[in-house]
């Protein structure tokens, strides 16, 4: 086992403990999801736990992913990533088949911008944008779990 591989497994695991979370807060929230101004002004403390828990979650795995799993993966590929830059990287990732559409990963980060940009300050904003990365966790974590599986069938 070379030094990538153990960071791959390291990655792995934490980027697993974060999709266990996220699953346990989304099974959660589907009590009281889909969120609106109204329903979002009044959301109990608990209901509150679980939305700061899925996005805490869902932004540990989406920067573990971006800043560590690609370009380890990639460095583990023998793919020649230095300088590059992340789109370049994105780019190489959908040539190997690791992302299956590159504009699914910019949409995800574009949903978390809007959301950080919302947060507290808008309810209507707020609601929809956790509401575009309650539907989208699918998203992310399928593109996780096609990077794994393309490790584990090597």
């Amino acid at each position: 086992m070379n030094i990538y591989e153990k960071k791959l497994i390291k990655i792995f695991n934490e980027c697993d403990k974060h999709i266990l979370r996220i699953n346990s807060a989304t099974k959660k929230m589907s009590n009281f999801m889909e969120l609106y101004e109204d329903k979002f002004i009044n959301l109990s403390e608990d209901e509150i736990e679980h939305i700061d828990q899925f996005l805490f979650r869902f932004s540990k795995l989406q920067d573990a992913m971006g800043q560590k799993l690609f370009k380890t993966m990639l460095v583990y590929l023998n793919e020649d990533i230095e300088s590059k830059a992340f789109i370049d990287i994105l780019n190489i990732m959908e040539k190997l088949y690791l992302i299956e559409d590159v504009n699914d990963w910019k949409e995800l980060r574009e949903d978390r911008n809007e959301l950080a940009n919302n947060y507290d300050d808008d309810p209507e904003g707020t609601s929809k944008a956790i509401n575009k990365l309650y539907n989208k966790k699918d998203v992310l974590i399928n593109i996780y779990q096609t990077i794994k599986a393309n490790y584990e069938n090597r």
